[in-house]
């Protein structure tokens, strides 16, 4: 018995942890989009634009769109099923 609870705390961290995860993640992605807009903003050739540029905003959101849905998916099915 004493087992199973210990087990249950064990699972409720990890699941709490991947939700922190997810919500940091989910942080990221939205301050990433907003830098895709602003550089967006700029015009073709603009200082500001090329320096958001060398960023890789773009691949940047790729990986933490990946991310995000991986975690998703291991909340909602904790034993891959």
């Amino acid at each position: 018995m004493e087992r199973d609870g210990a087990e249950f705390r064990m699972a409720n961290e990890h699941i709490t942890a991947m939700a922190e995860e997810l919500r940091k993640a989910v942080l990221v992605r939205d301050r990433l989009e907003g830098l895709a807009q602003l550089m967006g903003s700029y015009p073709e050739g603009h200082d500001m634009r090329a320096r958001l540029d060398a960023l890789h905003i773009d691949w940047a959101l790729e990986g933490v769109d990946e991310d995000i849905q991986l975690l998703t998916d291991a909340l909602q099915h904790p034993r891959g099923t």
